[in-house]
């Protein structure tokens, strides 16, 4: 009998250790990892009593290299490797991008698309994925440029979709950065207000090789935007469900899922049209 209490104890001692969680990143060096967002957006506009759909189907690809990994601090060189696009638009019919197509790069997309994909830099994380350090690529074109207030619709709609369009600045998150710094139990929750909006996050589950966390994400959007020489004013409220997997033994993301209802307005030659947007996101990192 004994002999089966202390089982049991042990048992129960390690479950509870196993259900505790914190945001300690680990990286190696010689690493690569490679990220691919892939969303799905349909934008409904109310002109004059119709309605009008805009679809985009977007893939996005981008590399992680793992240059160096010392006294907690993690060297990460970033790429952007492909990005896709097809649209379907009123009065614009289908069209779609690829910038490993030559004669697309060659065109608007491409011209739209040169500084998301010249976007190459080294950025140093500490262990809890902050970023403590950021040097651009010699060629990078966002270095030497703040945010454009006037950015145009096709690279508007990019930015949206993915993060890495832009040059990440000292003190910010990285996306690799989920987790608070306190160790977390099972069923906890926590809440980010980083740029306004506010996210609360629930630690779902720990298992042996994943940790899985459910988010709810109220962000508010007011954003400028070129389209044919015309200047749009888009306001919305957007509500984001999603679930985070990281991987147990390192912390470092595995995929994150979300689904964003988004409500709003945009302003256009002196008139509000009403808009509904929703987005699908799966975003997914592994090993190359």
């Amino acid at each position: 009998m004994k002999k089966i209490l202390l089982l049991l104890a042990i048992c129960v001692s390690l479950n509870a250790i196993a259900q505790k969680a914190s945001n300690k990143l680990t990286f190696k060096k010689g690493q690569k990892l490679e990220m691919v967002t892939v969303a799905n957006t349909l934008m409904t506009m109310d002109m004059m009593g119709q309605e009008m759909e805009t679809k985009v189907a977007a893939t996005i690809t981008r590399h992680f290299d793992i240059e160096d990994v010392s006294n907690g601090s993690t060297v990460i060189e970033h790429k952007m490797k492909r990005m896709q696009m097809n649209t379907e638009a009123p009065m614009i019919g289908a069209q779609s991008f690829d910038s490993e197509n030559e004669k697309d790069m060659k065109g608007e997309g491409g011209k739209a698309m040169e500084k998301a994909l010249k976007n190459k830099y080294t950025m140093t994380l500490d262990d809890g994925g902050k970023i403590t350090m950021v040097k651009a690529d010699d060629n990078n074109p966002n270095k030497a440029d703040s945010k454009n207030a006037g950015e145009d619709m096709m690279s508007g709609v990019m930015s949206r979709i993915a993060d890495g369009m832009e040059l990440p600045k000292m003190g910010d998150a990285s996306e690799f950065s989920i987790l608070p710094r306190s160790e977390m139990n099972k069923g906890e929750t926590w809440t980010d207000t980083t740029g306004g909006n506010k996210t609360v996050y629930t630690l779902a589950d720990i298992t042996a090789s994943e940790i899985v966390i459910n988010y709810t994400e109220n962000a508010s959007t007011e954003r400028t935007q070129e389209a044919n020489g015309m200047e749009l004013k888009i306001s919305t409220k957007d509500v984001t469900t999603g679930k985070i997997t990281l991987d147990s033994s390192t912390g470092v993301l595995k995929s994150k899922t979300g689904d964003t209802v988004s409500d709003g307005t945009m302003e256009m030659m002196g008139q509000s049209i009403p808009i509904k947007t929703k987005v699908t996101k799966t975003i997914t990192v592994k090993a190359i």
